[in-house]
């Protein structure tokens, strides 16, 4: 029998769980050592005293007797996780499961410290709060960026289109221009013909109307339009080319097509012109900076594997192999500081990849030139 008491004092001071025995007025009979270290008292300084002492608070205490000591003596296991407070006067965090015992005139606590499981806890919820601070404030950053970045490609584009509007209307004004000083000088010298002077307001009139469908054509390919619209690259192209034709042409370039598809593709119509331009743009700086001296383009369609596909090439130089996976990338430029932002190629490609859903890549040709490839779904 003395062995087995001593058996039983053996475990129950060496356990691995703290335990902990009070009376139905919370008074404590019995602990062991495991229980001392988790709460930091010496034996002498727990035996026999109200456990409140082992409580954060009164308040902590007096709820604690309410709900777990009382729906433990009723019979009930209980088991949660709980706040003591350390002899140091700091609070940890412990697991405790309750039983009654001795015809419900006792309570058995085992106690388990998870104080260091629980501060991970807490300090990892801070992590990630930091962490999600700091999200959003990278978020709110490039946000910011993607803002300024297209601002900047608007800029940029209106630029472009003053540039293109001024090509466009150059002819036209110097033939008002022309014919208003050959009418003004017909009347300066009195020699005024009637059939003649309306054969010349003809002129002015035809020159009037042409700049007029000038403005009618920028202002419907410069629109912002996000529905997107049943076309094809043959439309695509013809509609480009008559914006920016005129100024190739004027940069002694020769322009050719080759429309082999005219699958219909379901995009941003407008967004797509606009990539389009760009290319036809870059091409033509790429010429003139690398002083090419005959200048071909070419927009070739064609289809295959239920996607449309537009190959834009030139033979201006080609991009350079160490620049070919940089190029889409944003303030990227090969081009002077005067000439190149390094926006039109990124927000082409966002605008094909992103917008369109499509895919948009450059590779060098045998005709010592670039190749810009557009690839957009079929439209079934």
């Amino acid at each position: 029998m003395k062995n087995k008491e001593k058996w039983f004092e053996h475990i129950f001071n060496n356990s691995g769980v703290g335990i902990l025995i009070v009376d139905k007025n919370r008074t404590i009979l019995e602990l062991n050592k495991t229980f001392c270290d988790i709460v930091g008292y010496k034996y002498e300084e727990l035996i026999k005293k109200h456990a409140r002492i082992l409580h954060i608070s009164d308040e902590s205490s007096a709820k604690f007797g309410e709900i777990a000591f009382n729906t433990v003596l009723e019979n009930n296991t209980l088991d949660l996780e709980y706040k003591f407070r350390h002899k140091n006067g700091y609070p940890i965090w412990i697991k405790i499961t309750g039983d009654v015992i001795r015809d419900k005139q006792e309570v058995l606590w085992i106690i388990t410290n998870i104080n260091k499981r629980v501060m991970f806890q807490e300090e990892l919820a801070k992590l990630n709060d930091t962490l999600n601070i700091k999200i959003d404030s990278q978020v709110k950053v490039l946000r910011e960026k993607d803002r300024q970045l297209q601002y900047q490609g608007r800029l940029a584009q209106m630029g472009e289109m003053l540039n293109m509007i001024s090509h466009q209307w150059r002819q036209p004004l110097t033939s008002i221009s022309a014919t208003t000083s050959f009418l003004q000088a017909k009347l300066f010298i009195n020699e005024f013909n009637q059939e003649e002077f309306l054969e010349e307001l003809s002129l002015i009139e035809d020159s009037a109307e042409h700049l007029s469908n000038t403005i009618n054509d920028f202002r419907n390919f410069f629109k912002v339009d996000k529905q997107k619209v049943i076309t094809n690259f043959k439309n695509i192209v013809e509609n480009t080319l008559k914006i920016i034709k005129p100024i190739l042409t004027n940069s002694h370039i020769n322009v050719t097509t080759n429309f082999e598809s005219h699958d219909n593709i379901y995009t941003l119509e407008n967004e797509l012109r606009q990539v389009v331009l760009n290319i036809l743009k870059n091409a033509e700086d790429a010429f003139i900076e690398n002083d090419i001296k005959n200048r071909d383009i070419e927009l070739h369609t064609f289809s295959k594997n239920n996607f449309a596909y537009l190959e834009i090439s030139d033979n201006a130089g080609g991009i350079k192999d160490e620049n070919l996976n940089k190029i889409f990338n944003t303030y990227f430029t090969t081009k002077s500081s005067t000439n190149g932002t390094g926006l039109g190629l990124c927000m082409s490609k966002t605008i094909i990849e992103d917008n369109c859903k499509g895919k948009l890549t450059a590779i060098n040709n045998k005709n010592n030139g670039a190749t810009f490839i557009i690839k957009l779904p079929i439209k079934k």
